[in-house]
């Protein structure tokens, strides 16, 4: 796995800076990593700005792929979207896992040896008494729930010690899979040309990272999570910003760098679905949806959800592949569910435009990537459509307990 992932270096290892890495090598609650995401932002899913027809080769999208800018589209100009999925992939990978193990119960069954008997004397059939019956009972082994059977948040150095099936359970049934999002009164975003300068870009995001922190801090409250806002510092590729607790080389040219280590979101200068437009009207509300997704990496985080999911994938990687790699499937689209669904709490006017979610909820915008970190176009765009239509009902966004074939 390459250590250009959303966490960057891929040697971190649990919670509170244990390590380098973003959330699927750090720990919870700023925990082990610098964690962010690199790689799988959303490449445009049109051909030009007024999708007039969908690309011969639609780039890739959230929730694929292992790493950032996975065949861009040609010949237009690299577009920003195809690097939204790969985060996934190299977040979920990326965890160390500290501890655990399978421990296997040895039972003794064995008991007196056999005695061989006078071959003239008849044997009699020997029935076992009822406490010899009741003893042998005793000896079936029974599994006790660990105690991470059910979700909580993990504290500094914790790490969620549990079965697979335990762990699915948590991803099943947490407080992020149920109860709705909260409507935000007022989010203002600025007038945004489709090429911002760094002051223009810092500003829209700024103001969208202010109405998306009123959707999860009241969210996470509303539950008993933690909450953390990140800061968004708007940079100028390659002059990665020396304050940042996240290694330089971590960094890339065509996508945010979340920074759990230090919660910021470093956003490269021209990078945004934005971009892609000719009528600036479109402008804000996309670059609200592309911060939306960058929120969907802190709501894990800061829930410590994500933890759980890595030492799940963990203990698939070696023993189930099927599932392993289903595991990273479900977890990318839920993020970009979750980014359309934060993205539709706010007023009308700061929202993605319809035809922006027209055009991202079209099978036509994506393609499937390489397997085995491959999505479906059709059950991508229908993530997506569902967050947009979702009303806020986290339970719309559900991918662990939705049918297989709505996530492959």
């Amino acid at each position: 796995m390459s250590n250009a992932g959303w966490g960057g270096p891929g040697d971190g290892a649990g919670p509170q800076g244990q390590g380098q890495g973003g959330p699927w090598q750090g720990g919870p609650q700023g925990g082990p990593g610098q964690g962010g995401s690199q790689g799988g932002a959303p490449q445009g899913p049109w051909q030009s700005p007024q999708w007039q027809q969908p690309p011969s080769q639609p780039p890739q999208g959230p929730g694929h792929g292992q790493a950032p800018g996975v065949q861009p589209p040609a010949p237009q100009r690299k577009r920003p979207w195809a690097l939204l999925a790969v985060a996934a992939s190299c977040i979920l990978a990326m965890i160390l896992v500290v501890g655990g193990g399978i421990t296997f119960l040895a039972l003794n069954r064995g008991g007196p040896e056999p005695v061989a008997g006078d071959p003239t004397t008849t044997s009699e059939s020997i029935e076992p008494s009822d406490s010899e019956a009741t003893s042998t009972e005793e000896e079936t082994p029974t599994t006790e729930p660990s105690d991470y059977s059910e979700f909580h948040v993990l504290g500094l150095g914790e790490f969620p010690e549990a079965t697979p099936e335990e762990l699915l359970g948590v991803m099943q049934d947490n407080p992020l899979t149920e109860g709705g999002l909260p409507d935000v009164g007022s989010c203002d975003l600025p007038a945004t040309p489709t090429a911002p300068s760094q002051e223009q870009l810092q500003a829209v995001l700024d103001a969208a990272s202010g109405c998306l922190n009123q959707v999860w801090s009241v969210a996470s409250s509303d539950r008993g999570l933690p909450w953390t806002a990140p800061d968004v510092v708007v940079y100028t590729w390659p002059d990665v910003p020396s304050s940042s607790s996240c290694e330089a080389d971590t960094f890339a040219e065509d996508f945010p760098r979340m920074c759990n280590l230090d919660s910021t979101i470093y956003w490269p200068l021209g990078y945004g679905t934005g971009t892609d437009f000719e009528d600036e009207a479109h402008v804000p509300g996309a670059y609200l949806w592309d911060l939306a997704y960058m929120y969907s990496n802190a709501a894990s985080w800061n829930s410590t959800l994500v933890f759980y999911q890595g030492e799940l994938r963990n203990q698939y990687e070696d023993t189930d592949p099927e599932a392993f790699d289903d595991a990273w499937r479900r977890n990318s689209l839920q993020w970009i569910c979750w980014a359309s669904t934060a993205s539709m709490q706010v007023p009308s006017a700061a929202q993605p435009s319809q035809e922006l979610r027209d055009a991202l909820g079209s099978p036509d915008a994506w393609e499937a990537g390489e397997p085995p970190n491959d999505i479906t176009p059709e059950n991508r765009a229908r993530w997506i459509s569902a967050g947009f239509d979702s009303g806020g009902d986290l339970a719309k966004c559900n991918t662990w307990t939705a049918e297989t074939e709505t996530v492959s």
